[in-house]
């Protein structure tokens, strides 16, 4: 079996944040607090702010997205006698103004809290709470006035759950940056962190506590779709807004996720492969490589001058790019899909690739190839997507075995070139609805015009 816990560990060095980082956060909060402090002092209308750091920053689940953006949340406590008098939204107003200008952008006054905005780095939200003696927090809802919310409770319901080694904290870092790199609806950090906690397999390994775990919350949410908040408000199931369509996708991304897991875990399987596979989940840019079995990537024979024959190793590295539609959307294939290609070159009359593969007629090097659908009876709208992948040694030799997949122009149509030789094939998904309803492929065989 491909042992591929220390790459996990270096996954979990990439995307949690430094302890640098986490202190110019302290230190960036601590300032807004001051400020509010003093905003209170000089009202002097008898309320006095108290705070608590509540979401994945306190929880230490928290990462750094590839966007560079991500929030934190400190919330504001008002401990009182009785339910204040003012309105939620006089203390959503107190709030704003007392960190207004505080940025160069202004706060946004949202439902739940105060957003202030550090440009390109992150967001602090500031939820506004009063609290009385012996009673759970309320939390100042503009939609919904004062709502009974204990995210501390939260926090203590999460630790208590968790292992002294870190491995839940892990996992739950894990699938947000598995989030991070996918399109499509998927759960919340807040959901991920229920399920994983409710569902966690330990292991002395992390590949395979992630693979056991994933196949627990699998099991459960499909016997029945719910994510009940274990703290205050309490019996809320937060998947309850899920439609058909997005639990479908949700459902269908983990069995993909688990088939993946399950065949980089294989004892066939080798260390590199293995890591290609998990690179398809969480990217190669926060997923390393096995870097001593790429570096040896192709071996050939040569006759020397002696009778041995002597192995010689090519140093090739090469990015795996290749993107696979079930990462991005539901599949589920309803409607017939036919794509043709038409080969030209200057001078010469355009022919069908399938007629040319038919008559076993060689497509070289050089030629123009307009890849177009000739078939399809999906009902409009629906978007059109396409993906060109390069195969063989020559496309591995150049770094460029591309396979992501991109936009449709509008044209329903693609045009490449025939570079290279090698078995490449080209496809092309119909999307309707997040769903990719239609698929089809085609071989693109080039012949070495040597």
């Amino acid at each position: 079996m491909a042992d591929c816990h220390r790459f996990f560990l270096e996954l979990n060095n990439s995307i949690a944040l430094s302890s640098n980082r986490k202190k110019t956060l302290r230190i960036s909060r601590n300032a807004v607090r001051e400020k509010i402090r003093r905003y209170f002092q000089d009202k002097q209308n008898g309320l006095y702010p108290q705070f608590h750091g509540q979401g994945s920053f306190m929880m230490n689940t928290i990462i750094e997205p590839l966007d560079g953006e991500f929030d934190i949340d400190d919330g504001i406590y008002f401990k009182v006698k009785s339910e204040p008098a003012q309105s939620v939204d006089t203390f959503h107003r107190w709030i704003y103004e007392a960190v207004d200008e505080h940025v160069k952008q202004k706060p946004i006054d949202k439902h739940t809290c105060v957003r202030l905005i550090y440009a390109r780095e992150y967001h602090l939200d500031l939820p506004i709470y009063f609290i009385l003696e012996g009673q759970n927090p309320y939390l100042a809802h503009k939609g919904k006035g004062w709502i009974e919310s204990d995210p501390r409770a939260f926090i203590k319901w999460f630790n208590h759950k968790s292992d002294s080694n870190g491995q839940l904290k892990r996992i739950v870092r894990y699938l947000k940056a598995w989030k991070d790199c996918r399109k499509g609806i998927l759960p919340s950090g807040l959901i991920f962190s229920i399920l994983v906690a409710e569902n966690i397999v330990f292991d002395e390994k992390d590949d395979i506590s992630l693979y056991q775990t994933l196949l627990n919350i699998k099991s459960n949410l499909e016997y029945n779709f719910v994510c009940y908040r274990p703290t205050t408000p309490a019996n809320e199931n937060l998947l309850e807004s899920y439609s058909k369509t997005n639990k479908d996708y949700f459902l269908a991304r983990i069995s993909s996720f688990i088939q993946s897991a399950e065949k980089a875990l294989d004892e066939n399987t080798s260390l590199t492969n293995a890591c290609k596979i998990w690179q398809n989940y969480f990217g190669d840019v926060r997923f390393p490589s096995n870097h001593h079995e790429d570096s040896i990537s192709f071996c050939s024979t040569s006759i020397t001058s002696s009778p041995q024959i002597e192995h010689r190793f090519e140093t090739v590295k090469h990015t795996n790019t290749e993107e696979f539609i079930e990462n991005y959307f539901l599949v589920n294939l309803q409607y017939p899909l036919r794509i043709d290609c038409t080969v030209s070159q200057d001078g010469y009359r355009p022919h069908s690739l399938h007629k040319m593969i038919f008559n076993r007629f060689p497509l070289l090097p050089g030629k123009s190839l307009k890849f177009h659908v000739i078939e399809c009876n999906v009902p409009k709208p629906f978007q059109v997507k396409w993906k060109v992948r390069n195969v063989g040694e020559e496309a591995i030799k150049r770094d460029l075995i591309r396979g992501e997949i991109v936009d449709d122009r509008g044209n329903y149509e693609r045009v490449e070139s025939s570079l290279f030789h090698g078995a490449h094939f080209v496809e092309c998904y119909i999307i309707k609805n997040n769903v990719c309803v239609a698929r089809d492929r085609i071989d693109v065989p080039i012949k070495n015009s040597n």
